[in-house]
C-alpha cells in the first residue's frame, strides 16, 4: 500500500507519531548474574521472556551505590554532579510529564526532596535507602501522605507490583490515550534478605555445593549464551575471599540460607515482573511499550550486621532482621566480574540491562556488548521525544540501539565512589580500589579485568589519569581529589580481592536456630 493511501486512513498519521509508554524497572543491589537470562540458575522466566524477546546490553553501566545511581538515570549527568545540582536540574520525569505523560514512582526514592515535586504525579513507596520487607518503614509515603495501612500480608515486592498494576490501569476519562511513564524502584534483593518461608525452603540445600561451583556454572552459562567469550577466563580467586571447603558445617548451612534467601527475593520480584507484564497485554497497552531493566549497582559483599542479628536469634529470612549477602555469594552472584557494590570494577558497576519494545528492537533475543550508560538514558528519551539533549548531560542517546542499529559511543566513561575510581575507553579500563594504586586493562585482550597491564604502559597510565582529574574537577568543583577511605565509618570496608581488601569471615549456624529453615 502506498505511502499516500496509508496517510489517508483515518486515524493512520496519529497512531504513527503515538508517543510510547516507557516503564524503567529497577532492581536494588542484583548482581549481574542473577537472572536466568544473564546465566542465573533462579527461576526468572519474567526477565527471560524480556530478554529473549528484546535486547540485552551486557555492558551497561551504573555508579556502583544506589543513591548515586539514581542520580545519574534521572538527571543524565554523573553522580558528583547529579546530585550537588539535583534540585536545579530537570529530571527525565519532569521531562515527561511536560510532554502529556501521566508519571508515577512506585518504589524506593533515595534521593533528595519529594519525589511529587519532581514530575510525578502519583508516589507509592519509601523516601530513604531501605526498610523491612514485611513491614516497611517511617518514610513510607502514599503521594505525599504518610503511610501506614501495610497490613499482615505486606511485602515490598509483592504490593509494589499491585500498585504498579493499579496505576497503568487507572487511566481517568479522557486519559485512555495519554502515554505514561512508570519508574517501579524494587528494594529486591536489597537488605533486609527477607522472603516468605515458602519461598525460601524451595531453595534450602541448593547452595552447598559453595559460591566457587555457583560461580563456575554460571560462566559456563554465559558462554553458552554468548555474553562473555568462547576462550574467557575468571579472574583469579579473591585474597580475602576463604574456599567454601574450609568452612565448618555450621557455616556452610547459615551460608546456604543467606543466599537462600537472596535467590528467593528475586524470583519474588520477577513473578511481579510477570504480573506487570500480562496486565500490559491485557490492557492493550504492551504493543506500544518500552521496559528498561536494570540494577542500581552490583551485589552488596558486606555483612556487618551479622553478630547483632544472632544476638537477637534473627536469622536470615526473618521479618525484623537486617542480613546482607556477604562477599560469598557477591563473589558469586557478579560473575563474571571482579568485586562488587561500592566498587568501580566490573562487578560493582556492571548491570545485566534489558530492553523490551515490541516491533522495535531488531532480533528478538539479541545479545548487544556496547557500553551504555544509566546517563545516558535520559537522552535517550529526549531523542525518542525529538527534543534537544541539553548541553549540560553528559549521557550520550543509545535509541539506535534500541532500534535494532549500530551505536558507538564517542566519549569515555567516568566513575567514583569513596577510595574507588575508574575510566572506561573504546580501548581500556583504568581502575583503582581501596586506594590501592590504578590496575590498568586492555578491554580487548582482558575484558573481565583480569590482568593488570600497569607497568607495561606507563605512558597510557598517565594520560587516562590526566584525564580522569579533569573530569573529577569539572563534574566535583573539587581542584584536587581527595578520597574518602573505606576503612572509616560503620557501613563499609575495603573491598580489593588482590590483598587491600578485609578477609571475610563467614557466620556460623547456632545450634539452638538450626531447624528455623530446615533443609529438605
Amino acid at each position: 500500500m502506498s505511502s499516500l493511501l496509508l496517510a489517508a486512513i483515518p486515524g493512520f498519521a496519529q497512531n504513527q507519531e503515538k508517543k510510547p509508554n516507557i516503564i524503567i524497572i529497577l532492581a536494588d543491589d542484583m548482581g549481574y548474574s542473577d537472572p536466568g537470562c544473564y546465566g542465573g540458575e533462579l527461576a526468572t522466566p519474567a526477565l527471560n521472556r524480556l530478554a529473549n524477546e528484546g535486547v540485552r546490553l551486557t555492558r551497561f553501566q551504573n555508579s556502583a551505590m544506589c543513591v548515586c545511581s539514581r542520580a545519574s538515570l534521572l538527571t543524565g549527568n554523573y553522580w558528583p554532579k547529579a546530585i550537588s545540582e539535583f534540585r536545579r536540574t530537570k529530571l527525565l520525569p519532569e521531562i515527561l510529564h511536560e510532554s502529556g505523560y501521566r508519571t508515577a514512582l512506585v518504589g524506593k526514592w533515595h534521593l533528595q526532596g519529594d519525589p511529587m515535586d519532581r514530575g510525578f504525579d502519583h508516589f507509592f513507596g519509601f523516601l530513604g535507602g531501605f526498610g523491612d520487607h514485611f513491614a516497611g518503614s517511617k518514610d513510607f509515603r502514599l503521594d505525599r501522605e504518610p503511610f501506614t495501612a501495610f497490613g499482615s500480608d505486606y511485602y515490598s515486592s509483592d504490593t509494589f507490583t499491585d500498585r504498579a498494576i493499579q496505576f497503568i490501569m487507572s487511566a481517568k476519562s479522557g486519559q485512555e490515550d495519554q502515554p505514561f511513564f512508570l519508574y517501579l524502584s524494587f528494594q529486591a534483593p536489597h537488605n533486609p534478605l527477607q522472603a516468605p518461608k515458602a519461598d525460601i525452603l524451595k531453595h534450602r540445600g541448593k547452595y552447598v555445593g559453595g559460591w566457587q561451583a555457583v560461580r563456575e556454572a554460571r560462566f559456563k552459562r554465559q558462554k553458552e549464551m554468548g555474553i562473555v567469550p568462547a576462550d574467557a577466563k575468571l579472574p583469579d580467586y579473591p585474597k580475602n575471599l576463604p574456599v567454601w571447603e574450609s568452612l565448618s558445617p555450621e557455616q556452610r548451612d547459615l551460608e546456604d540460607l543467606r543466599m537462600s534467601v537472596y535467590a528467593a527475593m528475586i524470583e519474588r520480584m520477577d513473578q511481579g515482573i510477570a504480573r506487570l507484564v500480562k496486565a500490559l497485554k491485557e490492557s492493550g497497552k504492551d504493543e506500544n511499550t518500552l521496559i528498561l531493566f536494570m540494577s542500581d549497582n552490583g551485589t552488596d559483599s558486606f555483612s556487618k550486621a551479622d553478630e547483632a542479628m544472632l544476638k537477637q536469634d534473627k536469622l536470615p529470612g526473618d521479618p525484623g532482621s537486617n542480613w546482607q549477602p556477604g562477599t560469598g555469594w557477591a563473589y558469586a552472584s557478579v560473575t563474571p566480574w571482579r568485586l562488587y557494590k561500592i566498587s568501580q570494577h566490573g562487578g560493582g558497576v556492571t548491570t545485566g540491562a534489558i530492553a523490551w519494545w515490541p516491533g522495535n528492537t531488531g532480533k528478538a533475543g539479541r545479545i548487544e556488548h556496547s557500553p551504555v550508560h544509566m546517563i545516558d538514558v535520559l537522552p535517550t528519551v529526549n531523542e525518542l521525544l525529538k527534543q534537544k539533549k541539553g548541553a549540560e548531560i553528559a549521557g550520550e542517546s543509545f535509541l539506535p540501539l534500541l532500534k535494532g542499529g549500530s551505536w558507538k559511543r564517542k566519549n569515555p566513561l567516568y566513575f567514583q565512589f569513596m577510595d574507588n575510581r575508574a575510566i572506561r575507553t573504546s580501548k581500556w579500563t583504568m581502575v583503582e580500589v581501596d586506594e590501592a594504586g590504578w590496575e590498568l586493562f586492555r578491554i580487548k585482550s582482558y575484558p573481565l579485568e583480569n590482568i593488570d597491564v600497569a607497568s607495561h604502559h606507563p605512558k597510557v597510565v598517565a594520560k587516562l589519569q590526566k584525564e580522569w582529574l579533569k573530569w573529577w574537577q569539572h563534574d566535583s568543583g573539587d581542584a584536587v581529589y581527595t578520597p574518602k577511605s573505606t576503612k572509616v565509618g560503620p557501613h563499609y570496608g575495603p573491598q580489593g580481592d588482590r590483598g587491600s581488601g578485609v578477609t571475610y569471615q563467614p557466620t556460623a549456624m547456632p545450634e539452638k536456630l538450626k531447624n528455623r529453615y530446615l533443609k529438605p
